[in-house]
């Protein structure tokens, strides 16, 4: 564990770089493909790879993929910007989401309860629907000094001035992206830098579900309430190797680099990763379906 919990810049700033490398290649197709039909094509890529802002700001969030602070926060708020969520309330409330994962009424990122229904598991879940406006409007209450509930539970007072500055910032961002688009006359700034989060959205939703959908709620044991998948490079790249979902649960102070290796030391002790995320799909809408008629079905993963 001495090993695996190291950090340095070198693995993070390779990552990060990547990703944005990447990011920025897509946006250079989307960009070039407004005003065809390509655009529908081009801004699903762009916006597929855009939603892995996500797990570039849960990352950050930890702490974790990078030695020197300063660099972790400045990444972890331009990334939190992108998929506007507001850095110390994800951090907040992502540490209440491990302390006491799926416990219905605790964790506040569970977005279905068991049962779930074909409707909410369809349109909510994978088709991520609501997460976009919850967040922002999440930014917009902060910024004017209010908090809902959940975060008012997790978050320290003494960080809830700090919440409020973050989020004024990201609201003045955006209203200078509409105030750009406006006095050049088009929609590009909206089009490039805040569109990608809406196209980028079933992506998102899908990619949320693979690590808990399916699974027991109300149990304190992360093998029976979290996902481990296998996944090809280049999408373990982009998502932070967050595929190793039980190891990361279980260890959330080993960065994402070392979760491979991390995995090889505990498989023993774990259940088979799900191979991939069709499977894992398929595992959930047999779920859903089961559990229309016995709501008590989940996933019968159980400990190797």
């Amino acid at each position: 564990m001495k090993q695996l919990v190291q950090r340095n810049d070198r693995d993070g700033l390779i990552r990060v770089g990547g990703y944005f490398a990447i990011l920025f290649a897509c946006g250079y197709l989307a960009n070039l493909s407004i005003g065809s039909w390509w655009s529908l094509p081009g801004f699903l890529l762009y916006g597929g790879v855009w939603v892995f802002a996500t797990s570039v700001v849960h990352e950050t969030s930890h702490g974790t993929p990078f030695r020197t602070r300063w660099i972790n926060e400045a990444v972890l708020f331009i990334a939190g910007l992108m998929v506007q969520q507001v850095p110390t309330g994800l951090r907040w409330t992502h540490a209440r989401h491990h302390s006491e994962t799926a416990v219905v009424g605790r964790d506040v990122e569970i977005v279905l309860t068991n049962p779930i229904s074909w409707h909410a598991f369809l349109l909510v879940q994978l088709a991520d629907s609501k997460s976009i406006w919850y967040y922002f409007s999440r930014v917009v209450m902060f910024s004017f000094g209010r908090i809902d509930a959940a975060h008012k539970d997790c978050v320290p007072q003494n960080q809830v001035q700090r919440l409020f500055r973050e989020a004024r910032v990201f609201l003045l961002v955006y209203v200078a992206m509409a105030v750009w688009a406006v006095y050049i006359h088009s929609w590009w700034p909206l089009l490039m830098f805040l569109l990608p989060r809406i196209a980028g959205a079933p992506v998102h939703g899908i990619m949320l579900a693979t690590q808990h959908i399916g699974f027991g709620q109300n149990l304190y044991d992360h093998r029976q309430t979290t996902r481990t998948m296998e996944v090809n490079v280049l999408l373990r790249f982009i998502y932070w190797n967050m595929n190793y979902h039980v190891e990361h649960h279980m260890f959330p102070n080993v960065p994402f680099h070392a979760l491979p290796a991390l995995h090889q030391q505990i498989a023993h002790d774990l259940p088979p990763p799900t191979p991939g995320v069709l499977a894992a799909l398929r595992e959930m809408f047999d779920v859903v379906k089961r559990q229309q008629h016995n709501p008590h079905f989940t996933c019968p993963h159980s400990p190797a």
